[in-house]
C-alpha cells in the first residue's frame, strides 16, 4: 500500500470538486514566511512528506500561528521531527465550531462504501456514523447525512448559520466519485471536515492507494 501525502491527497480531491484549505507546499523557512505573507496570519505548519499519514500523533501540526517569529519556531520544531527529510505544508487557518469525518473504503465484502459521520470531539463521545453502498444517488447520501443522531449540527449551531447542504452533500459525491474513479485507491480519510462559513472544507485527508 501507498500512503499519498496530504498535500497530493488534497490536491486529487480538489480535482473532483471537494474544498480544501488554501496551501503550499514548502522546503524552507525563507519560503515558509513567503507563503504566510500572502496568506496573511494566523496560519497552520505541518510535516508533510512520504510516509506521514498520521502527523497528529507525532506532534507534526502547528495550528493558529500569529507571526513570523511564531511561524519559524514552529518550523525549527517541525523540523528536528522529520529529520530534515520533510517538506512543510503551510496552509491558511480554518475555524469552525463544527467538524465531521467522511471517507471511502473498499468493504470485503460489499464493495465500495461511502462514509460520513461526526468529527472532533463528537467522534469519541458518540461514534456518530453512516455508511451507503457505492454507487449511490444524491438523494441518498442527504439521507445518510440526514440521519445522524447529532443531524442538529447541521442546523444553526453555536452562532453559526446552518450547513449548506447542496455544499456538503457535493463533497461527499466528489470523494465518492474520486474513490469510484481510481480503483487503485483503497480508502480516503478526510477528517476534519469543517464547517466555515455555511460549507465544509478538508481541513486534512489521506488516501491510501494499493
Amino acid at each position: 500500500m501507498v500512503s499519498l501525502s496530504e498535500f497530493e491527497s488534497k490536491k486529487l480531491l480538489h480535482g473532483y470538486g471537494l474544498r480544501t484549505t488554501k496551501e503550499f507546499l514548502v522546503s524552507s523557512p525563507n519560503e515558509a514566511l513567503e507563503v504566510a505573507k500572502k496568506f496573511g496570519y494566523p496560519v497552520v505548519a505541518k510535516l508533510c512528506g512520504e510516509g506521514i499519514s498520521h502527523k497528529t500523533e507525532i506532534n507534526g501540526v502547528r495550528l493558529n500561528i500569529q507571526n513570523s517569529d511564531e511561524l519559524l519556531a514552529a518550523i525549527q520544531e517541525l523540523e528536528l521531527l522529520g529529520d530534515g527529510n520533510s517538506d512543510y505544508l503551510i496552509a491558511e487557518q480554518i475555524n469552525g465550531s463544527r467538524e465531521f469525518i467522511a471517507g471511502y473504503h473498499i468493504d470485503k465484502d460489499f464493495g465500495p462504501v461511502l462514509m460520513f459521520g461526526l468529527g472532533g470531539i463528537f467522534a469519541e463521545v458518540l461514534a456518530d456514523v453512516n455508511f451507503r453502498l457505492l454507487p449511490t444517488s444524491r438523494d441518498e447520501i442527504l439521507t445518510m447525512a440526514k440521519d445522524l443522531s447529532g443531524r442538529a449540527l447541521l442546523e444553526a449551531f453555536r452562532g453559526e448559520e446552518a450547513v449548506s447542504i447542496q455544499n456538503l452533500v457535493e463533497s461527499l459525491e466528489a470523494i465518492a466519485q474520486c474513490g469510484l474513479d481510481n480503483p487503485s485507491i483503497i480508502s480516503i480519510d478526510v477528517n476534519p471536515l469543517i464547517i466555515s462559513n455555511t460549507k465544509p472544507i478538508a481541513v486534512d485527508a489521506l488516501v491510501i492507494q494499493s
